[in-house]
């Protein structure tokens, strides 16, 4: 709602009123037409005579093409300038990257504080990644135990919505009992839905839970060879290690249906 007021104020400024507004927004896609034919100059152009009139949507674009180099030579402290401004209106993924600048300190001073700022504004509009990047930073300061809790929360959120690595990361939380209680039980059940999704990090992990048995997990190798397996097609030498010794205990036909349960895997 924020953003369509602050539109519809920058519109409503323009001499033309409402055939200004309609200006705007066809250069805006004009911007959108060259940029998807891979035409990166006319694209900037477009873009810029959008953006110089408020619309947040070509700002945001201005500011990607200049942190990509794309019509233009790459300059990170340009392109902060022009995510800020869509920032400032709403914009939701100039907010998301704005504050990932300031968290790795790209085009912008590295600022905590200003990286919560912009993730924050971003979560609140229900941004599954804004929502992740804040449980990272909070679990990352870990300077008391609100800290903590707020990293459950946000991790919470954007796990709900889908995002993997906030499932991936509530399943180290339980099972390391990090702010919140320890659950073996919880953790496998959400690296399993990150697993599904084919975050690496997951499938590598709940191979080696169900390959050890650990507590409340029972030892299956059928899964563990499953995922152990999924994991080192990805690449993960550590997965490639713990699956060699998982092998070396299995049978010749327990090895055969886990293949079997392999291929019938998408991820």
């Amino acid at each position: 709602m924020k953003f369509t007021i602050i539109m519809l104020s920058c519109c409503l400024a323009l001499v033309a009123g409402t055939i200004g507004c309609q200006n705007v927004e066809a250069n805006y896609q004009e911007g959108v037409t060259a940029l998807e034919a891979g035409d990166y100059e006319t694209a900037m152009k477009r873009f810029r005579s959008a953006a110089e009139e408020g619309h947040a949507g070509a700002q945001a674009a201005i500011g990607e093409l200049y942190n990509r180099g794309k019509g233009t030579q790459r300059d990170a402290e340009e392109a902060a300038k022009w995510y800020r401004l869509a920032a400032e209106q709403g914009h939701v993924d100039a907010q998301v990257t704005l504050g990932w600048m300031y968290n790795v300190g790209t085009g912008v001073p590295e600022n905590f504080t200003e990286a919560i700022k912009w993730f924050r504004l971003a979560a609140d509009q229900g941004h599954p990644g804004a929502q992740n990047n804040l449980g990272v930073l909070y679990r990352q300061e870990r300077g008391n135990q609100d800290d903590v809790k707020n990293a459950v929360g946000w991790f919470e959120k954007a796990a709900d919505q889908g995002m993997a690595p906030a499932q991936y990361a509530l399943g180290q939380m339980y099972l390391n009992g990090e702010g919140l209680e320890q659950s073996t039980e919880k953790a496998v059940e959400w690296y399993t839905r990150a697993a599904n999704q084919g975050l690496l990090e997951a499938q590598a992990d709940l191979g080696f839970l169900f390959a050890t048995r650990e507590e409340k997990v029972p030892q299956d190798f059928l899964f563990a060879y499953k995922w152990l397996s999924l994991a080192v097609q990805k690449g993960d030498k550590i997965a490639k290690t713990d699956l060699a010794k998982l092998v070396a205990t299995m049978t010749n036909d327990q090895i055969e249906e886990a293949k079997e349960l392999v291929q019938k895997d998408p991820n």
